[in-house]
């Protein structure tokens, strides 16, 4: 496809879209590091082993973590469950960003429609629209339709989850300490 043909299809609008998309992830990337070094609780050079670490790895490795300090009884359970639930929504909105960062955008269906995923129902209306397959296949080939809206939206949950994070990892050590958290006061 030509620069002309991108442009006039509405790519132009697709890539604030998706940097608005890397920025949210970076921003996640790096709670979940955080998080996960407090977790286990890091030392002053402790943090070099969560440097350079995929979000699947945070992720896992947070769980781990997290079975060990409630093993341990470290803190109310309910601080657990809480920081568990937003690592897995993390690690699942991580993999629908990969698709979207790392996918070929295409303005039409390269499987016509015969395995393209489309767009949920109750998606909100968006009439621009795109087609996305993965483009490490190794993993198996994926194509999906994706609007703009979408991956805008995907940017705004992961801030959100970054947010969550944040204020669950706060409320827990909180808890740890026998204080009640800032946001609670």
């Amino acid at each position: 496809m030509s620069d002309a043909a991108r442009d006039s299809y509405g790519f132009d609008d697709l890539y604030p879209a998706l940097g608005m998309l890397v920025v949210a992830s970076a921003d996640m990337e790096s709670r979940l590091r955080y998080v996960v070094s407090e977790l286990a609780g890091h030392d002053d050079a402790g943090w070099i082993v969560f440097e350079g670490q995929s979000v699947d790895w945070l992720v896992s490795n947070g769980l781990a973590v997290l079975g060990q300090l409630g093993a341990m009884q470290r803190w109310p359970a309910d601080n657990s469950e809480r920081i568990k639930a937003v690592l897995l929504d993390a690690q699942d909105a991580n993999r629908q960003r990969n698709l979207m960062v790392h996918g070929e955008w295409r303005s039409d269906c390269i499987m016509r429609e015969e395995g393209c995923v489309g767009r949920p129902s109750a998606s909100p209306a968006d009439h621009r629209l795109f087609h996305v397959c993965r483009s490490r296949y190794r993993k198996g080939f994926e194509e999906r339709q994706i609007a703009i809206s979408d991956v805008e939206a995907l940017a705004q949950r992961i801030w959100t989850i970054e947010l969550e994070l944040r204020r669950a990892m706060k409320a827990a050590v909180a808890a740890w300490l026998g204080r009640v958290p800032d946001e609670l006061v």
